[in-house]
């Protein structure tokens, strides 16, 4: 019968995932489906072998859409196993900054800013800045994962979909509350957040009279301080975290360190905190508020702690070169090596983008200086930067707020800000010499003559007001525009002298005959500013109360020049040297003495207080005391050899050799070592270098010229 025959039945294939069909819930039969991400069962979504999921039930744009986020979910999910293994990871990326805090009131900066600081810890609560901010200025590359995850979600944001909102996502988003609970408050450098309190920190706040004091100080000192504050939004701070606290700190440390070196520290009726405690306060500061951290203040905040350090120095102090690798860190992440201007979908105004641009420019010529002090290769990657130079305006030019820029003043303007922006080019090429000179491979003559073209172009373009003018006739002129003026050409020298130094001893090689007179020049002219310098500090003098700035900022640049001339003479008192160019004429030699001597007696004034100054000194008193037995040596010879030939002139008494044309053949290079002596002069037990055993050393041995 047909009715008798049996109908087989045959199970429909699954459409949902085990766990939905297990819990009888609706699937959108994605891997991992919306249900399995919502409850965190992404690991266990799975489908039957046979299950079913080719049935289109949204639109193609939405299911695109779901792949996207399905691959967002993805990647989210492995930056946060990455951060768990690695708690450091997102150490400066997931910014914490409560605005809470003490009321800035007032309008004059150097009548209410500090006494409502001062007063802050009676009244309002300190906020050390422990929750997420809603934007960061802050810069990452594009292959960072968290730009990868960015660059998805607005894929997925462009197509049409029916579902909610996406939550926006941020780096932040994947720290979980145990790893912020889980880091330790230490800063390798600046030390522990634990045992620290604001209120007691407040507590060695200087009285407001001091405050007062010591802040205008800062504002209206054109040279000695950095010009990276605005005192328009130093004293509108409408909250103040304690972050800004350490800019406070720091501010006061850099100028309470002025008056303690320039002689004023005594001079004020009310005790005044020395500069090191403040510059213990900001770094208490700096910790407390997690300043890796924090929004805004800390890369300022940071940087004129260090300038303050580095001002109190007296001998070069390697653990302020890491000090300023980690400003140098602070600032490109947060975005200061990119100019605003340029990043598109920049959310920074006018107004902070010209002031980061004035944070950029002063520290990247810091770190030029002091890497150089340090014989070491600068920390900025100059190949990332893009940051163009600001603007020259002076504060009351612009405020914040405001929405677009004025033109920038022309050059003739001294504005504040001008003395960096010309020191910029010069700067540039001070880089571009040491680069060269510190080259790994061995590079053609050719491209030092270029470079120094180059190096005295600059020079030659920089504004006239700029220019060297002879300190001895400075009635008339502003004391921040005598020490630029002074500062850039120094430093316009000092490239020379460094571009041309590695060819001193190539004396029997008329080839290098430029250089050798160009590295002479240069070390000259050098000893001839500090002797100009040394005149105009001394009490009565135009700039005595500048004489600090003159001992610190500029010492090694004159000790430099001061070897350059020792080595001259040293080599000049061998019998083999018969030195080629223009200057083998013996009246260089007395020049060159009287020269040494003048600057002999600057040294050993200052050789009570500092040994660099004890070590430079006895070299000079050595190499005087070997030219005048040099000079003395010659003039018996001549005298004696007067009765034989009449003719015999001191000129001509150089020693000559049969092998002497096998001179230029020797690469003299080979006897003296720069680096050693730049790395030395700045290394703090340098007591036991023997600065007049090096220039023996490297005017080369006897024995050597003897075997030829």
């Amino acid at each position: 019968m047909i009715g008798s025959a049996k109908v087989e039945k045959r199970n429909r294939p699954p459409k949902s995932c085990e766990p939905c069909r297990a819990r009888k819930l609706k699937c959108n039969r994605a891997l991992p489906c919306d249900s399995c991400i919502r409850r965190g069962k992404q690991a266990i979504c799975q489908y039957a072998s046979n299950a079913d999921r080719n049935e289109k039930r949204t639109e193609k744009g939405e299911n695109v859409a779901e792949r996207l986020k399905t691959l967002e979910n993805l990647i989210a999910t492995m930056a946060q196993k990455t951060t768990q293994k690695d708690p450091m990871a997102s150490l400066t990326i997931n910014e914490r900054l409560s605005p809470t805090g003490y009321q800035m009131q007032g309008s004059d900066v150097n009548t209410e800013t500090a006494s409502s600081a001062s007063s802050a810890h009676d009244s309002q609560s300190i906020d050390r800045g422990d929750s997420p901010p809603s934007n960061i200025a802050s810069h990452l590359d594009s292959n960072h994962w968290s730009s990868i995850l960015e660059n998805i979600r607005a894929i997925r944001d462009e197509w049409p979909t029916t579902n909610s909102q996406p939550q926006p996502l941020t780096v932040g988003s994947f720290t979980t509350d145990s790893e912020l609970n889980g880091r330790e408050d230490v800063d390798f450098d600046l030390g522990s957040s634990e045992g620290l309190d604001i209120q007691q920190i407040l507590s060695v706040l200087p009285p407001r009279q001091v405050c007062d004091s010591l802040i205008s100080i800062f504002f209206r000192s054109h040279y000695t301080m950095m010009p990276i504050l605005h005192p328009v939004k130093f004293q509108e701070e409408a909250k103040t975290p304690t972050i800004w606290i350490a800019l406070l700190f720091a501010l006061l440390s850099l100028s309470a360190g002025v008056r303690e070196l320039s002689g004023m520290g005594q001079s004020h009726q009310v005790p005044i905190p020395s500069s090191k405690t403040l510059s213990r306060k900001t770094q208490q500061c700096l910790v407390l508020g997690n300043y890796i951290a924090c929004k805004e203040h800390a890369v300022e905040a940071l940087l004129v702690h260090l300038v303050g350090c580095w001002l109190r120095a007296k001998v070069s102090d390697t653990n302020l070169w890491f000090l300023m690798g980690k400003v140098v860190q602070l600032a490109i992440s947060k975005g200061y090596h990119r100019d605003s201007a340029k990043v598109p979908g920049s959310n920074i105004s006018p107004f902070d983008g010209e002031m980061r641009r004035r944070v950029w420019v002063c520290m990247y010529q810091l770190d030029s200086l002091m890497s150089f002090q340090m014989g070491l290769p600068s920390m900025i990657p100059i190949s990332c930067c893009d940051t163009e130079l600001p603007h020259n305006l002076d504060n009351s030019d612009f405020y914040p707020g405001i929405t677009e820029l004025p033109p920038s003043r022309p050059l003739s303007d001294n504005t504040i800000i001008l003395y960096s922006i010309v020191k910029a080019s010069v700067m540039t090429m001070f880089k571009k010499v040491v680069g060269h000179t510190r080259s790994l491979v061995s590079l053609p003559y050719e491209e030092t003559i270029t470079l120094d073209g180059e190096v005295r172009h600059v020079y030659d373009n920089i504004p006239n007001n700029f220019k060297y003018k002879t300190l001895r006739n400075i009635i008339m002129d502003d004391t921040s525009m005598i020490m630029g003026r002074t500062t850039i050409e120094l430093l316009h020298l000092k490239s020379i002298l460094v571009l041309h130094r590695q060819y001193l001893t190539h004396r029997q090689n008329n080839r290098f005959a430029f250089s050798r007179d160009a590295c002479l020049e240069a070390a000259e002219r050098l000893l001839e500013r500090q002797t100009e310098m040394h005149q105009i500090t001394q009490p009565g003098g135009q700039l005595h109360d500048m004489k600090w700035m003159v001992t610190t900022l500029t010492m090694s640049d004159f000790t430099l020049a001061a070897m350059v001339i020792c080595l001259d003479l040293t080599v000049r008192m061998r019998p083999e040297a018969g030195i080629t160019g223009g200057r083998n004429n013996p009246c260089d030699v007395m020049k060159h003495l009287q020269i040494i001597e003048n600057t002999y007696q600057i040294w050993a004034a200052a050789a009570e207080g500092s040994s660099e100054a004890r070590i430079v000194a006895h070299a000079l008193d050595s190499t005087i005391q070997r030219v005048h037995e040099y000079l003395n040596t010659a003039s018996a010879v001549a005298n004696s050899q007067t009765w034989q030939s009449p003719v015999t002139d001191i000129g001509t008494l150089n020693y000559k050799h049969d092998s002497a044309d096998h001179m230029s053949d020797i690469n003299m290079t080979e006897f003296i070592d720069w680096s050693l002596l730049d790395n030395q002069l700045q290394d703090p037990q340098m007591q036991d270098f023997d600065l007049d055993l090096w220039l023996m050393d490297s005017a080369g041995p006897l024995e050597t010229f003897g075997s030829l």
